[in-house]
């Protein structure tokens, strides 16, 4: 079982992102170069995602995005 998130934690560094969603770090990345998910660079290395902007890219599937 993985822990709940914390609400009051502004800033997910990539693996986290990947870790709620279940998916790989590059696929993140991929996210983040394309533009679709938004990011911030914290010094020369260390790329963090808003919660906020996570949250916003999310969209629920309905049945026509399957066609």
């Amino acid at each position: 079982m993985q822990p709940t998130p914390d609400p009051s934690r502004d800033f997910l560094s990539v693996g986290e992102v990947a870790d709620e969603l279940h998916v790989t770090d590059r696929f993140v990345r991929r996210l983040i170069a394309d533009g679709e998910l938004p990011a911030v660079r914290v010094g020369h290395r260390i790329v963090r995602v808003r919660r906020s902007d996570l949250e916003h890219v999310l969209h629920p599937v309905t049945g026509v995005a399957f066609r």
